[in-house]
């Protein structure tokens, strides 16, 4: 059982994701990400969080699953995913819509800038250019690995 008092989700390979930011893992993350340049994002089509028998179309998707690649050769992988243009605004929707948002703040350049948490302890990571913030990502569940070669590269 984590700090936070849940039981790791496991896939029976030891795959154990973070649902809730604790004090511990934010010094953790602070160390380690907070000013971090983005060098790729892979957003996929299809998120965990989905419903089998309520699938929904690509451009009404609002939850996405998507791996966060950090200049330090840090990446998270990112479950359940809400992006927001502003802290008070409804949640951006569609595939292609957010693939665009991402992949242009990506091209000119954007960085890991703040990372906070909501009420209820979810993750809420903040990209910036020029300390300016672009996008909330509100996320439902998360793991911090290393890479050694972008997707695209592979």
């Amino acid at each position: 059982m984590h700090e936070n008092g849940l039981e790791p989700e496991d896939d029976g390979e030891g795959f154990e994701m973070n649902t809730r930011l604790t004090d511990e893992i934010f010094e953790q993350l602070e160390e380690e990400v907070i000013g971090e340049k983005v060098v790729g994002l892979a957003l996929w089509e299809e998120s965990l969080a989905d419903e089998e028998e309520n699938l929904p179309e690509a451009d009404e998707r609002q939850v996405f699953d998507l791996d966060l690649y950090l200049e330090n050769n840090v990446y998270f992988e990112l479950y359940g995913v809400l992006f927001f243009e502003d802290q008070d605004g409804d949640p951006l929707q569609g595939l292609d819509r957010i693939g665009t948002i991402v992949a242009e703040l990506t091209d000119k350049g954007v960085w890991l800038d703040e990372i906070a948490a909501t009420d209820e302890d979810e993750m809420v990571l903040v990209l910036s250019q020029n300390h300016e913030p672009k996008l909330y990502l509100s996320v439902g569940g998360w793991t911090l690995n290393e890479w050694d070669t972008l997707p695209d590269d592979e």
